[in-house]
């Protein structure tokens, strides 16, 4: 019997269905990768947490391996030879600020503008800080104005504007309910997400649903932060709606920011979100070194982020009566309001972007139906 032309001769011991670029069915032969691509996306995912503990490692080391002071400005009043010693030998770790009284010197640390004074006196001088505000850097202040002072044999007493609380004597738990917030933020928004089947809403009006949602999830979380954070444990005296309320903003700052991410850069947006507020937000954030203990840049770049920022509005309305509020605030606000734009426009965008292929694509699809027919 005679092949036809179209037609191939299999070869000895190959089944006549088992051509190359056929399957046994007759449909066309799914070919199986090797070993080293099967190997490549699981070796490339490994490689990007390498990348990012690396990147964990460096932040944390390089930001809080040395800490030290740098310029810290320090109000004087008065002819001060403690001062001057200080600032001669202290190799710019202090910058001094001439204050006229005593009471524009208290008024300089409670605005922000000084971190301590130093008051001179006929019979000694007196150091003044404001501990609740920078435990970090008041601690390192008065260390410093102490051991010269003793080496001087200068009498110096210690004023402080803003003690911490026999209940949190390092400060550090209002830190850690502002981590506890930050991370709420963005494993909210990135739960969300999952539930809602997509990290880009459809519509405008989904991605208005979706942020009430949020709104609402960081309105519990922040009663529920204050209400953990006072009668529940006893770190501060009762009930405090302003920490209430700080604890609503920094949540939701943090998942706005996150779902912005999310709905501009897809998945990939959680990653940026956490690199941002994690790697690089908690060691700046000002708690474990103070912020003005950091190397430039760090210490510019920790109060831009949520942590910084959360943490400062946290402290001044726990220890400060409200005081030097409006730049956390601000900051904060900046982060929901670019979140919530950027939620926004991706839901505004996306949905007329994957319009346009569809629509080109529709023609050639009745064709195809046509030429089948």
């Amino acid at each position: 019997m005679t092949a036809r032309p179209d037609e191939q001769i299999p070869a000895p011991g190959e089944h006549a269905g088992d051509v190359s670029g056929e399957s046994p069915g007759g449909g066309p032969r799914q070919r199986q990768p090797g070993p080293a691509r099967r190997l490549a996306r699981p070796a490339a995912g490994l490689a990007a947490v390498v990348v990012f503990q690396v990147l964990f490692a460096s932040v944390f080391l390089g930001v809080l391996h040395h800490p030290a002071l740098h310029h810290a400005p320090v109000a004087v009043v008065g002819t001060s030879p403690l001062a001057a010693v200080v600032s001669r030998h202290g190799g710019g770790a202090i910058r001094l600020v001439p204050e006229p009284t005593a009471s524009a010197a208290r008024a300089a640390i409670r605005g922000g503008q000084a971190y301590a004074a130093i008051l001179a006196g006929r019979h000694g001088e007196s150091l003044v800080i404001e501990t609740a505000a920078r435990p970090g850097t008041a601690a390192a202040l008065t260390k410093g104005f102490t051991t010269a002072a003793a080496a001087m044999k200068i009498p110096l007493q210690v004023r402080d504007l803003a003690p911490l609380p026999a209940s949190d004597p390092t400060g550090v738990s209002a830190f850690y309910l502002i981590v506890a917030w930050v991370l709420g933020g963005y494993v909210g928004a990135t739960v969300l997400a999952v539930a809602l089947g997509g990290v880009r809403s459809p519509s405008l009006r989904h991605a208005a649903v979706r942020l009430a949602l949020l709104a609402g999830y960081a309105a519990v979380s922040g009663l529920a932060g204050a209400l953990l954070f006072g009668p529940a444990i006893g770190v501060a005296p009762g009930y405090s709606a302003a920490l209430a309320a700080v604890g609503m903003l920094v949540l939701f700052a943090a998942a706005t920011a996150t779902a912005g991410l999310q709905a501009a850069l897809g998945m990939s947006g959680t990653l940026l979100a956490i690199i941002a507020m994690v790697v690089f937000g908690t060691p700046t954030a000002g708690q474990s070194i103070a912020t003005a203990l950091l190397a430039s840049p760090w210490n510019v770049i920790g109060q831009g982020l949520p942590p910084g920022a959360g943490l400062a509005a946290a402290r001044s309305v726990i220890y400060l009566n409200g005081e030097n509020l409006a730049g956390p605030l601000t900051v904060l606000a900046t982060y929901a309001a670019a979140g919530t734009l950027l939620m926004l426009a991706a839901a505004a965008w996306w949905p007329r972007h994957r319009a346009v292929p569809a629509a080109q694509g529709q023609p050639a699809q009745q064709d195809h139906s046509q030429l089948t027919a």
